[in-house]
């Protein structure tokens, strides 16, 4: 009995580490594919067979502790010294048992979960509610077990300082959206809507804003670096102090956009189209030009 209930709790510590890493895995959506593959190759195995499976080891193991209990035949699994000792480990069997069909489980409550954060996300935006801490949560939530975010509505929504690292964004509508601070690194932002949006010292190092609105954003203080703006519309957008190093601005509109004391080399504003802009050094263009410098 000493060893089962070393059994009994192992597997319970099992369960347990086995929870803490799934807790860890999800921290970031980019779960490795071999995981991936790993998980669904599980699922794929019928509950009765695992549960099966599991309880008949088991029961061997505590057959094969017993040195006083030999078993030669299928007939001698009927014997009432055989009989004795599984009903004495029904307790770990059953144990067992629930393990798996937890985890079996699991993609159930997974879907249950990623449902409610979608229903608190709509129900946010149905009613306009500016402030939601449960929608930023749930926009966090969903991210992080990999849920692409396209479409997103969440105009004038308040996510400041949400974490979105490499979240796909593409399409969302976050107009006049509060993202201060936000970290968005990485995350693909093409064809969005952030029109007046409030990205002020937010971390948008290596975002793809290709083709998305951006007019009269506050991009003030901002780290741009290696994001790419093509084709964006940055129509009187304010850029002061942004970090711009070696973003990409090729086909976007800055006219009516501040650049005073933004941080660049210069090339990144090849192809670019200016009027009005006021430039790093503080002077404006006031005529309607492809910039265009030489390395």
């Amino acid at each position: 009995m000493n060893l089962f209930r070393h059994i009994l709790f192992s597997t319970l510590f099992l369960r347990q580490s086995l929870r803490e890493f799934h807790r860890v895995l999800s921290m970031s959506w980019r779960t490795s594919t071999p995981i991936r593959q790993m998980e669904k190759w599980i699922q794929h195995i019928p509950t009765w067979l695992a549960v099966l499976v599991s309880v008949i080891i088991l029961a061997t193991v505590a057959v094969w502790v017993h040195e006083d209990v030999n078993v030669e035949s299928p007939a001698d699994l009927i014997k009432r010294d055989t009989l004795k000792i599984f009903f004495e480990n029904a307790e770990s069997f059953a144990i067992v048992a629930a393990v798996i069909l937890y985890f079996k489980g699991a993609p159930d409550r997974k879907a249950q979960k990623h449902f409610e954060a979608w229903r608190i996300i709509d129900n946010a935006a149905a009613n306009k509610l500016s402030t939601s801490y449960a929608r930023i949560k749930a926009l966090e939530d969903l991210h992080k077990d990999g849920i692409p975010l396209r479409s997103l509505e969440a105009p004038k929504a308040n996510l400041v300082k949400i974490q979105l690292c490499q979240a796909h964004l593409t399409e969302a509508n976050l107009e006049e959206a509060d993202l201060r601070e936000a970290n968005l690194s990485s995350a693909d932002l093409s064809e969005a809507i952030l029109y007046g949006a409030n990205l002020q010292k937010a971390n948008l190092r290596g975002v793809n804003f290709r083709g998305a609105n951006l007019q009269q954003a506050n991009l003030r203080d901002a780290d741009l670096t290696g994001s790419n703006l093509q084709d964006a519309d940055l129509t009187g957008a304010n850029l002061r102090g942004a970090e711009l190093w070696k973003a990409k601005f090729l086909g976007a509109n800055l006219e009516d956009a501040e650049l005073k004391w933004a941080e660049l080399q210069g090339s990144e504003l090849n192809g670019a189209r200016l009027n009005r802009t006021t430039m790093p050094d503080g002077s404006v263009e006031h005529q309607v030009v492809e910039y265009w410098i030489n390395h």
